[in-house]
């Protein structure tokens, strides 16, 4: 066209030119329809700059045809050349923006999956070994047969004592009905009873008391006191186990002070109470009590005047739970040894056992300041969960001393807190339960609603909440084996394939006695209670879940692995909690990324995100 437009100005014959500008005129014409047709469906070009068109309209070919027979030949074609370039440069920004978008999701995706590492412990700690050692370490039994037989002769005579009023106060009060004084002193006694029996028989009440499941309304909300405050000792034994510990000098380092006091910058050590000079604890447990105090000298992380909680275990109750767990572990084996019961299925031994795996490290407070290094490492840099900081120094087997939690506990801050910081919580709580047990396979054992206290961290931009844990005692650690195998079974109940669930159950049990019949009918019975519970997740429903689950393996006699049932009660607790605080929490969508990053880590195959 330019060849034209230059032969022209050059003198050349000007009829051809015209001629050759109308055949150009009408060629542009044509281009300019098909490309006004074809861009009124470009998905590069707006809808404004297209318009609306009515069904009387002119056609767009005839529309084209008269915006551009008015112009000349080359405006015509200049035109449909810059819209061309114009679109074709915004599909090009576009592609750049997905392909930038693309980028920095795989990035991302890369990142997730290089922080998805395996806890650095299950390659270098062997936890049965572990266990065994520690066992043997803490015992207090006699060494001989003789000795042992003597302890659990007079334990099992001391416990008969104390359960001996209730063989005349049950009856009485079964007779004179549930709101009669023999019903209210049998109540109470039973109470008292079982804290002076000692850490063993508080910790079954305790579970028991979670259990809506296996016991009585009225039995649980009257044993439920022993969940949140049991009776503690005298002020007298605590300065003796600190005297033990420290030397007679503890207070060279140590200010001690009453929970009573109205004003706890003053000192009760040094003003006595006319009744028998006492200084009252802050809390006090089935294994230990809490005292507040402060450092009266610095330590290489904690100035002088740093607020600190100290935690003394109760006197003798070593010797009490290791007799204890004896007269179990013999009883249980004597139950599972006669063949007509048929109780071996149970495995009650293995299971008291697990308990005592459980329970005798909360015997050593040097066990509970590992615990805590261990949690402050798993959540280091998360601002809105944290635990206190251990004191090494000033910790031994029967004293800890860690850094004071200034904190509310999370019922009480959630009377007063507004919808958005509740539901903020509920989803901070549940992602911590979440991250322990898929993640980092060490879950706080003991998280009833007392031991989470609640601040502001202010520290963080705009202070976010922060969750307190404390009490770390009690964990669950599996090791990798029982962890891979946890996962698979939760994954499969996640994913509500009841048969696969039910067959891991049984294949990952290590004693299984159940026939053919019953290992099939038990599978059967899972896929059932997961196809009966559509609209429900298993992770929002975990208390029905595993009665039922519990009530099965009864039945066809399958043995359920303690990982399992542990990890679930976990789920189940701090679910419990989250409901309260949210009731319309989408609990799957935070712990389906846990389980797929779990079945990642694990290398599982067919991992996959759930719709």
């Amino acid at each position: 066209m330019n060849q034209l437009f230059l032969a022209g100005a050059a003198g050349a014959n000007r009829s051809a030119a015209m001629q050759s500008a109308t055949a150009a005129a009408s060629t542009a014409s044509s281009a300019c329809t098909v490309a006004a047709r074809c861009l009124l469906y470009h998905p590069a070009v707006p809808l404004k700059l297209v318009g609306a068109r009515s069904a009387a309209s002119t056609p767009w070919s005839h529309i084209a045809a008269r915006r551009y027979h008015a112009s000349s030949a080359a405006s015509a074609a200049a035109v449909v050349a810059q819209r061309q370039a114009d679109c074709v440069a915004r599909i090009y920004a576009r592609r750049v923006l997905e392909l930038a978008a693309l980028a920095a999701a795989s990035r991302v995706n890369k990142a997730s999956l290089e922080a998805i590492v395996k806890p650095e412990e299950w390659g270098t700690v062997d936890l049965e070994q572990q266990r065994k050692e520690f066992g043997e370490s803490i015992s207090s039994l006699g060494k001989t047969k003789i000795e042992r037989l003597w302890a659990a002769g007079s334990r099992i005579a001391n416990l008969a004592a104390l359960a001996s009023p209730l063989t005349v106060l049950v009856p009485l009060a079964y007779l004179t009905g549930p709101e009669s004084k023999p019903s209210h002193y049998a109540w109470e006694y039973a109470i008292w009873s079982i804290e002076k029996a000692g850490p063993t028989f508080i910790k079954l009440i305790q579970w028991a008391t979670t259990r809506n499941d296996l016991f009585s309304a009225e039995f649980i909300s009257k044993f439920s006191r022993l969940q949140d405050e049991t009776r503690g000792h005298s002020w007298r034994e605590t300065e003796h186990i600190l005297k033990d510990s420290f030397g007679p000098n503890y207070s060279d380092f140590l200010v001690f002070y009453d929970s009573e006091d109205g004003d706890p910058s003053e000192r009760r050590s040094d003003r006595r109470s006319k009744r028998d000079g006492d200084i009252h604890p802050i809390g006090s447990g089935c294994v230990a009590q809490v005292y507040r105090a402060k450092l009266k000298r610095g330590t290489a992380l904690h100035p002088a005047g740093t607020d600190v909680a100290v935690k003394v275990t109760h006197p003798n109750i070593l010797h009490k739970v290791c007799v204890d767990f004896y007269i179990m572990n013999k009883l249980t084996s004597l139950l599972e040894s006669i063949p007509r019961l048929d109780l071996d299925y149970l495995s009650m031994k293995d299971s008291v056992d697990q308990f005592r795996d459980i329970m005798l490290p909360q015997l050593d407070l040097r066990v509970e300041a590992r615990n805590l290094k261990r949690f402050r490492r798993d959540f280091e840099g998360d601002k809105q969960v944290t635990f206190p900081t251990p004191l090494q120094d000033l910790t031994t087997r029967q004293v800890l001393v860690e850094s004071f939690v200034h904190g509310v506990p999370i019922m009480e801050f959630h009377k007063k807190s507004s919808k958005e910081d509740s539901q903020e919580l509920a989803t901070i709580g549940l992602e911590t339960v979440m991250k322990m047990i898929f993640m980092h396979d060490f879950v706080h054992g003991d998280l009833h609603p007392g031991n989470i206290l609640i601040d502001r961290n202010t520290e963080a931009r705009g202070k976010p909440l922060r969750m307190n844990m404390i009490d770390c005692g009690l964990v669950v650690e599996m090791g990798e084996s029982d962890h891979v195998n946890l996962v698979k079974i939760l994954g499969a109940l996640v994913k509500k394939d009841g048969l696969l669930a039910g067959q891991l159950m049984v294949d990952t049990a290590k004693k299984c006695q159940a026939s053919e019949l019953d290992v099939h009918l038990f599978c059967q019975g899972i896929e059932k209670i997961c196809r009966d519970d559509e609209e429900n997740n298993f992770l929002e429903s975990v208390g029905d879940y595993l009665a039922d689950i519990c009530y099965m393996a009864c039945k066809h006699k399958v043995k359920l692995e303690a990982a399992f049932i542990n990890a679930a009660l976990a789920c189940e607790i701090m679910e419990g909690i989250a409901s309260t605080l949210y009731p319309d929490m989408a609990v799957q969508r935070i712990a389906l990324p846990m389980v797929m990053k779990a079945e990642m880590m694990h290398g599982l195959k067919g991992f996959h995100l759930l719709k």
